[in-house]
């Protein structure tokens, strides 16, 4: 049975007690992620079971790899010295000529 977009969640969970934290996801892009740091680093995160017929997975990570990390917030002035170093970084790939060596 197919699972609604509201029914394909993550759960992160963790205690104080443990270093470890669980993430279940249905998300296929934080599965991928996870799949690959799975095989490159076994020590410190592994596959724990796979449910709902290989849509779902439990993955056990680090506590510390859990941020939260809001948005920067930035100034009109801020904004704006962005965009100017955007257009004057456009401005120099534009003046670039490749191949005149």
């Amino acid at each position: 049975m197919e699972l609604t977009a509201y029914e394909r969640e993550t759960i992160i969970n963790y205690n104080e007690a443990e270093q470890t934290a669980s993430v279940y996801t249905h998300n296929r892009a934080l599965r991928r992620t996870l799949d690959k740091l799975a095989q490159e680093r076994p020590e410190d995160c592994r596959i724990d079971r796979v449910s709902h017929e290989g849509a779902a997975a439990d993955y056990i990570v680090p506590k510390s790899w859990v941020k939260i990390r809001p948005p920067r917030i930035a100034s009109e002035a801020q904004k704006a010295a962005s965009r100017a170093a955007a257009a004057k970084a456009k401005l120099a790939r534009t003046n670039t000529r490749h191949g005149d060596d």
